[in-house]
């Protein structure tokens, strides 16, 4: 999957997945295709059709996440999929969530009415993370699995810890930064529930997403799958929004996947060790042993400005500019990134986050 299937690439330089993934013209294609179909011969045999083919479309999202079809749900979006989730929790379990983390996580369980208990974004994560499940009874731990706002990556091995020390909590993960920019198998995860939206790292278009159950959740809450799935599916689903995401995934393994993320790992890495060297990102991000293809850089608003003018797509997230590297990016796209940065420098000296 190169820059000539992603048309956007041709004119601007692209560090925005994190705020929406492209469109290839294959999916271009394929949608149209899609619609044309219901546009011309459809009609009540599109949805008669799509029903039909939601086993085979679990049973690719399964193969691909590493778990099995029943525990696999094709859902609209993140934020849809969670709070249909949650209702099937006891509202007296304990929550602990992040206080900066993405709000459509921390919402859900606020509306549901919730017990939840808060920590704040900061470098050690996992340390504040365990002094809390030290010092209060927690039923649920919610967080995402890349933080939107800094890119920071939650240690896995970290999880798979505190999970053998605290083995009933329940781990519950956002994975719309996640899925689609790492390798990931759900059933050796220290998740019981990840849910992401396809829109972004999964290159699937809007409407489309993904919810995992674990097997020791399903028994732990006694859920009866053919209910959750009644639930999702009841009435009508965005099929076309569906059908993207079985595209988008098949996309990847034709491709090669582990390689698409490895050369993403590879350019990110690189991005971390120069932007570091400008001075450009905080120091904890060159500490973390592992981190995210998402950049937090320094600047602020004046920064945003300069970048756009220098035709780089990026977007404001807390007090910084954020910048993102997918596969599809090049190390041309970081050396044009690097230029404007050095020049920025020379511009406007000193710079802060304020």
């Amino acid at each position: 999957m190169n820059k000539e299937q992603f048309p956007l690439l041709t004119n601007t330089n692209y560090l925005n997945t994190a705020y929406v993934g492209l469109m290839s013209s294959k999916l271009y294609k394929f949608r149209r295709i899609h619609e044309e179909a219901y546009l011309t011969e459809g009609g009540d045999y599109y949805k008669k059709d799509a029903d039909e083919k939601l086993e085979s479309i679990h049973q690719n999202f399964a193969t691909f996440f590493g778990l099995s079809s029943d525990r696999s749900f094709g859902i609209s979006n993140f934020s849809y999929g969670i709070r249909i989730a949650l209702s099937f929790f006891s509202k007296a379990m304990k929550v602990l969530v992040i206080d900066e983390d993405y709000p459509s996580l921390t919402s859900a369980f606020k509306e549901q009415d919730f017990n939840f208990t808060m920590i704040h974004m900061q470098a050690n994560l996992e340390k504040a993370i365990e002094n809390k499940l030290k010092s209060e009874s927690i039923d649920i731990l919610a967080l995402s699995i890349v933080q939107y706002t800094t890119g920071l990556l939650i240690d896995q091995d970290f999880l798979k810890r505190i999970k053998n020390d605290y083995p009933n909590l329940i781990i519950i993960g956002d994975g719309t930064q996640f899925l689609g920019a790492h390798e990931f198998h759900f059933d050796e995860s220290p998740f019981d529930m990840v849910i992401g939206s396809g829109y972004k790292w999964l290159l699937a278009g809007f409407g489309n997403g993904i919810l995992m159950i674990s097997e020791s959740l399903k028994a732990k809450l006694g859920l009866s799958l053919k209910k959750m799935r009644e639930r999702f599916f009841q009435g009508h689903f965005n099929i076309l929004g569906i059908a993207s995401l079985d595209f988008a995934i098949k996309e990847f393994d034709q491709h090669d996947f582990k390689k698409l993320i490895q050369k993403k790992s590879a350019l990110s890495q690189k991005a971390k060790i120069q932007l570091n060297e400008l001075g450009f990102l905080p120091d904890w991000v060159s500490k973390r042993s592992n981190h995210s293809s998402i950049f937090n850089i320094k600047g602020g608003k004046l920064l945003f400005k300069f970048l756009q003018k220098k035709d780089i797509r990026c977007v404001i997230r807390g007090k910084g500019v954020r910048v993102s590297f997918h596969f599809y990016n090049t190390d041309e796209d970081l050396k044009k990134l690097i230029l404007a940065l050095k020049e920025f420098k020379i511009l406007y000296g000193n710079f802060s986050l304020d």
